[in-house]
């Protein structure tokens, strides 16, 4: 069973001067990176493991949209893109928020969610609040012991995309990857993210996500093109 993310406050447990100065150097490399050395980790768990949603309180998400970066940007603040699954076949941006307020977290943990057309539509890009406010995420779990940057870092200075859908059973949809690579392509332009800092979840913490079908070779080839 996958853990929790870290809420918000969690989040803000390091000190203001550990997060403001602190630069990424995790010990394992970004997503390309990964490829070439042949890295091609996925460990176990994620956000959810079944396919289905619980029934929960409505909560509402920001905005759909095709237009990845639309918030002011807060100067040097996102350093790094930790890519996500749903864990479920099916669902909506308000689904996942519904279920991150079940957490007990005040809004969906994702900066971005990208759907696969059962729920909503496929590859459309949705928005949410934290983005739109430049909010810390709450999206990565936490990391082995001693391990830098820790959790608390990655949700301060790390941006969240979650594609709805669960890798570890089946292949997300070309719309979806489509609009993932465009998104990280302009998210990176806008924040001077390399591509050594775009990640896979299962590369920062001990979970499945977003799978083993995720194509990690495929992605960093579209992004070191």
């Amino acid at each position: 069973m996958a853990r929790k993310p870290q809420s918000k406050s969690s989040a803000r447990s390091a000190s203001k001067k550990e997060t403001r100065t602190r630069k990424v150097h995790p010990k394992r490399t970004g997503i390309v990176w990964g490829v070439f050395v042949g890295a091609m980790t996925f460990a176990g768990g994620a956000l959810m493991l079944g396919d289905g949603w619980q029934g929960l309180p409505a909560v509402s998400i920001a905005s759909r949209n095709m237009t990845s970066v639309q918030a002011p940007i807060e100067s040097g603040r996102w350093q790094a893109i930790v890519i996500h699954h749903s864990g479920t076949a099916a669902g909506t941006a308000g689904d996942i928020a519904r279920q991150h307020a079940a957490w007990g977290l005040p809004s969906l943990g994702y900066h971005f969610v990208i759907g696969n057309g059962n729920g909503e539509p496929d590859g459309v890009l949705f928005t949410g609040p934290r983005w739109t406010t430049q909010e810390a995420g709450a999206h990565v779990a936490d990391r082995a012991a001693g391990a830098t940057p820790d959790a608390a870092w990655f949700n301060q200075h790390a941006i969240g995309i979650c594609l709805v859908g669960n890798g570890e059973r089946r292949e997300f949809t070309d719309a979806q990857l489509k609009t993932l690579a465009r998104v990280v392509e302009d998210l990176q332009a806008a924040c001077g993210i390399p591509d050594s800092a775009v990640f896979l979840h299962s590369d920062l913490a001990p979970v499945a996500s977003p799978g083993r079908w995720f194509p990690r070779a495929q992605l960093a080839l579209e992004l070191a093109n």
